[in-house]
C-alpha cells in the first residue's frame, strides 16, 4: 500500500514529513529506507525513499525537514519521494504483495540444492517423523519462521486471504 493512500484512509493527508539528518544516506536521490514523521499526524515511521535538494529530482516530491545539530534545533528543507511504507515489524507489506501476485503465475518449488539437508529430511523420512521431505522441509520452515519472523506470516496471510477470498478488491488493488 502507497504511503499517500494510507494517509488518505486515515484521514489524514500529509505533504510534509521529518527526519534527523542522522537518518540521511551518504547520496542523494537513491533508494534508501528512511524513518521519518509525519509532520501532520506526528507518526513515526519507515519508508523506503528518495530524497533530493531539489524537487525536480524527484517525481512525486514532498517537503521533507530534515532537522540537524545536538538538540536538533536546527533544519534544513530537503523533498522525499515515498515509495513503500515499511510497518511497524518491519513488513514491506507492498513488496510481499507483489510477489505473492508473482507467484500465482511461477514456479511453487523451492530449491535448495543441499545434499546435507537431503540427507537430514530423508532420515526424518525414513524413521517415521515425517511422510516426506516436502513435508518436513514445509514444516520445519514454517515453525521457524514463527518463531523468528511472525510478523511477516501475519501480514502474508492477511496478504493471502485478500487474494483468495475478494477478487474484486484484488482487482481494484492491482489498479491503484
Amino acid at each position: 500500500m502507497r504511503h499517500g493512500t494510507r494517509d488518505q484512509q486515515e484521514g489524514a493527508s500529509s505533504d510534509h514529513y521529518i527526519t534527523s539528518e542522522e537518518h540521511l544516506p551518504d547520496e542523494e536521490c537513491t533508494e534508501t529506507t528512511l524513518q521519518i514523521t509525519d509532520a501532520k499526524t506526528k507518526r513515526i515511521f519507515e519508508a523506503h525513499v528518495r530524497i533530493a535538494h531539489e524537487p525536480d529530482a524527484l517525481t512525486n516530491p514532498q517537503r521533507l525537514t530534515v532537522v540537524t545539530g545536538p538538540h536538533e534545533t536546527v533544519s534544513k528543507e530537503w523533498y522525499v519521494e515515498l515509495l513503500d511504507e515499511i510497518d511497524a515489524a518491519g513488513i514491506n507489506e507492498d513488496l510481499l504483495r507483489r510477489l505473492a501476485r508473482e507467484q500465482e503465475t511461477t514456479s511453487n518449488i523451492v530449491n535448495t540444492r543441499s545434499d546435507d539437508l537431503k540427507v537430514v529430511l530423508t532420515y526424518l523420512v525414513e524413521v517415521g517423523q515425517y511422510e516426506s521431505t516436502a513435508e518436513a522441509l514445509r514444516e520445519l520452515a514454517f515453525e521457524r519462521l514463527a518463531e523468528e519472523h511472525p510478523g511477516l506470516l501475519e501480514t502474508y496471510d492477511a496478504v493471502r486471504t485478500d487474494f483468495k477470498v475478494d477478487p474484486l478488491r484484488r482487482a481494484l488493488m492491482d489498479q491503484q
